[in-house]
């Protein structure tokens, strides 16, 4: 049958955590980036250069081959195109610190998952300082890790927040708020693309102050400011025609994702616009991969009760908070856009 697993597959599936390892160690050691500038580089050279005596080399070297990481030649390793593209540190599209998330937060949490399915909440935000319900809250108690997070967050945006300014139509926006906007990688990134365009960061106190200091590194003070705050609790910034969740509703149950919505609906004048900004599970229920394997953090780590959701369940959250929707705009990798209007 076409969609038969493999039986490859189903290695590659259970030794996932291997896998992920070896990925990490090859990053973390520094092979990938030795290889992009030595490229036929031989195993001693790379075992020299990563501080690992030959065992331990082989050991990494034969399972990132294996993986196709990295690819052999007699006893010389060349990374493979797509670690160039997305791994090497000086790729535009270096996805290293999203993989420092999986790393540090996404791998010890979701040991945790067997339970969180059973118990129906984020068992495994257990594994991380404080007290509070949601893994968000909980970074403020580590500067290190929160760190971690935001800049995966960030590295994440970059790449999204390019298609969000270039495909999305911005005209007749004036003032737009970021809900849960983070370090201000959004605002910056629409900010430098929309000139008449005025954004304010959304954010927890401690967020808000890392979105600060790159707003004023990028000159933009004059146009991009921050508003401290819970917006489940706290009024919405005053003043704003659109109120942007950029891989925000994903974290939140039906029930919360509507009460942000009604609340986002309030803040806004008659005809402002609300933006849902995603990756979007497809309404067919089995894919695509990249959100089926998402959705676990957030049962399990971030909040016990969000998910990657369907296009059709982001429109019915839009029409039961009172708006109307006006468009829904897919984009590059599994990304998409949803509008509503007050």
């Amino acid at each position: 049958m076409k969609d038969e697993l493999s039986y490859d597959q189903l290695v590659l599936i259970a030794g996932g955590h291997t896998a992920f390892q070896l990925l990490w160690a090859g990053i973390e050691l520094g092979v990938f980036s030795f290889l992009s500038r030595r490229p036929r580089a031989g195993s001693a050279e790379i075992a020299e250069e990563s501080q690992l005596q030959l065992q331990p080399a082989r050991i990494l070297l034969t399972g990132l081959t294996a993986l196709k990481l990295i690819i052999k030649d007699d006893d010389s390793y060349t990374n493979s195109g797509l670690v160039e593209q997305l791994i090497s540190p000086d790729s535009p599209e270096n996805m290293a610190d999203v993989l420092g998330w999986q790393r540090y937060i996404v791998y010890p949490g979701e040991v945790d998952f067997v339970a969180s399915l059973q118990q129906g909440r984020n068992v495994g935000l257990s594994r991380f300082q404080g007290s509070e319900d949601t893994l968000y809250e909980r970074l403020a108690h580590d500067p290190a890790l929160e760190k971690i997070f935001q800049d995966s967050m960030s590295s994440l945006s970059r790449s999204a927040n390019i298609m969000l300014a270039n495909q999305v139509d911005f005209s007749g926006i004036h003032h737009l708020v970021d809900a849960g906007g983070g370090d201000g990688t959004n605002a910056i990134t629409l900010a430098k693309a929309h000139p008449a365009l005025k954004v304010t960061v959304f954010d927890s106190p401690s967020v808000c102050e890392r979105a600060a200091a790159n707003i004023e590194m990028a000159g933009l003070t004059d146009r991009v400011s921050t508003h401290s705050g819970n917006f489940f609790t706290d009024n919405f910034p005053g003043g704003s025609d659109c109120i942007l969740f950029s891989h925000i509703l994903t974290i939140w149950s039906r029930e919360h994702n509507i009460e942000l919505l009604k609340r986002a609906r309030e803040a806004l004048p008659d005809g402002g616009r609300v933006m849902i900004f995603n990756m979007m599970s497809n309404d067919a229920g089995d894919g695509p991969l990249v959100t089926a394997l998402g959705s676990p953090y957030f049962l399990t780590i971030a909040s016990g009760e969000g998910m990657m959701y369907s296009w059709m369940e982001y429109e019915e959250f839009l029409i039961s908070a009172g708006f109307l929707q006006s468009e829904r705009l897919e984009l590059p990798k599994d990304h998409g856009v949803l509008v509503g209007i007050r």
